[in-house]
């Protein structure tokens, strides 16, 4: 829990170095602590309303739940599993927590999504520390909402995948190195060591470089160079490396140089200098991301962005546009790209606006920036929907049109809001604009998981397909999976292992062997090979499944 920073606590920090922005608290303890909880209440709401709903998408929500499967089925807790072949992809943390969760209360869409959602609540609440720590309290809890209900938040925080525990992480590290440097004490020195080891630990060193980088350039821009004394560091780095390194030793110790070359080599060095499972993209690759991801906040970016710009001495100012600038920076310089890379962002961007919007609600004129945001948002409402609806459209028209007036729903719900936030801000009442902005996105996203969550369900095939095997299935039975790509859902719902083929000879060779074989592929790729002594078992979404009878006879 943090402290609200008040003059006291600042008072061992000289007033050339702290340098807090305009404003001061307007909310008593007990009021903060009150709309605090009402805060994280309601995105708890958001987060686990339904969440168990809908089948794991392929391929990292699959491919964790199978990870976490073999841990309890293996009892090996240290090197990690998929498909009973070592993985070394990603540390164990999340990992360690779906399994505990599956050994309490078994494997299920919800219990594999849990944690996402559960450290997704505690980002909320660091954004919410941070804000109040640059700001006051009052910034802070408009960030956190902000933050909660920013659209690729709210996606993110509903997948079974660890982006939102390494961001909780490193947003509580952000949040312990601002109170070191506002109070110079040891014990917030050592907490963000402590959670930058556990973002390490949850997804590798980047738990340690990022906010690291970001605290140093911030000292640098300071001239604070000589507040590096105070920092506990063989204490701090022994703390990181027991926490955040441990695992790494220990794996190195078992694998060595297999372990090492993968990890630290391929998916460590070349993800940033090259590209990892041919994941690439131009150097702009994440403008249109930010642009989509922080709807409908990213309206607000233009007009933060020059409040803060003018306002760089002040230390909130200043960290929030180092934050987000160096942080975009690292990731479009990086030679592997993915859309949850730049999640970072979205907490701090949230605590500049949020910034900007408390000072701003107090002029009594709509100024030229507000006029720039609400129209921004306007364009930006009209292009998402077009947006959401050609996607939808385009990938499952039959389904679609059939059920169009649903989707209509959460759609007017969203336009019903913006054009709510349109008068209310021009009639002067900023703040309600903002309430009635965050309670449009929350009531649209609950409408999204409610009525097109189950429109996109009925059109995925594994999961059914992979039922139907796995009743199917008898000992000895195999699985061959062939040019496809959605193998990880065929694992984890068979609960059974899959061989992969992407030859055709080979293929005809590995159906033809002794025994009863289930061959599952796209129905394009299957019909190109022929494989004597197979039927259809079945076929859903253009995906087929052949099965060879035990008893048929074929030559390869």
């Amino acid at each position: 829990m943090g402290v609200t920073v008040n003059a006291r606590s600042r008072a061992s920090v000289p007033a050339s170095e702290w340098r807090p922005s305009a404003g001061g608290s307007r909310l008593s303890a007990a009021r903060e602590q009150l709309w605090t909880l009402a805060l994280l209440a309601g995105v708890a709401v958001l987060t686990f309303y339904r969440l168990g709903a809908g089948s794991l998408w392929d391929q990292d929500e699959t491919k964790y739940a199978q990870v976490a499967r073999e841990i309890l089925e293996r009892g090996d807790w240290i090197t990690l599993y998929v498909n009973g072949a070592p993985w070394y992809v990603h540390p164990p943390f999340y990992m360690w927590l779906t399994a505990l969760t599956g050994r309490v209360a078994g494997l299920s869409e919800f219990t594999v999504r849990f944690w996402s959602g559960a450290f997704s609540i505690l980002a909320v609440y660091a954004t919410v520390l941070i804000g109040r720590d640059l700001f006051d309290p009052q910034v802070g809890l408009l960030a956190g909402a902000i933050f909660a209900v920013t659209f690729h938040v709210l996606v993110q925080s509903r997948l079974a995948v660890f982006d939102t525990v390494l961001l909780a992480w490193m947003l509580l590290a952000v949040h312990a190195f601002l109170r070191a440097y506002q109070n110079g004490r040891r014990a917030d020195y050592l907490r963000f060591f402590l959670y930058c080891g556990l973002a390490t630990l949850t997804k590798g060193p980047i738990g340690l470089i990022l906010p690291g980088m970001v605290a140093a350039v911030f000292v640098t821009c300071r001239g604070s160079w000589y507040r590096w004394r105070e920092v506990p560091w063989v204490s701090g780095i022994g703390l990181y490396a027991v926490v955040g390194l441990s695992w790494y030793a220990l794996e190195t110790w078992l694998h060595g140089r297999t372990f090492t070359a993968t990890v630290f080599g391929y998916y460590g060095v070349g993800r940033f200098f090259g590209v990892v499972e041919n994941q690439a993209g131009p150097w702009y690759y994440y403008v249109p991301i930010l642009l989509v991801g922080a709807f409908p906040w990213t309206a607000f970016w233009p007009a933060a962005a020059v409040f803060h710009g003018r306002r760089l001495r002040s230390d909130g100012s200043l960290f929030v546009t180092l934050w987000c600038l160096l942080t975009f920076a690292f990731y479009s310089v990086a030679g592997t790209k993915l859309p949850n890379y730049v999640l970072p962002i979205y907490p701090l961007a949230a605590v500049g606006v949020a910034a900007w919007c408390d000072v701003s609600r107090r002029s009594p004129r709509v100024g030229w920036a507000d006029g720039i945001s609400l129209g921004f948002l306007v364009v930006l409402l009209g292009a998402l929907l077009w947006g959401v609806g050609g996607y939808l459209g385009h990938l499952y028209p039959q389904r679609f049109h059939a059920v169009g007036h649903v989707l209509i729903w959460p759609a007017a719900a969203l336009v019903a809001g913006v054009a709510l936030v349109l008068v209310l801000w021009a009639a002067g009442a900023r703040l309600a604009a903002l309430a009635a902005l965050c309670a449009a996105m929350a009531v649209t996203w609950l409408s999204v998981v409610a009525w097109i969550t189950p429109v996109v369900e009925a059109e995925k095939p594994m999961k059914p397909l992979a039922l139907e095997i796995r009743t199917a299935l008898r000992p000895g039975d195999r699985i061959i999976g062939y040019r496809f790509d959605i193998y990880s859902s065929l694992i984890y719902y068979t609960d059974h292992h899959v061989d992969w083929v992407d030859d055709p000879t080979a293929l005809r060779g590995a159906v033809c062997a002794p025994g009863r074989v289930f061959v599952v592929s796209h129905e394009d790729e299957l019909t190109r090979v022929a494989l004597p002594g197979t039927r259809r078992f079945a076929e859903r979404g253009g995906v087929l499944v052949l099965l060879k009878p035990a008893e048929a006879r074929c030559v390869p």
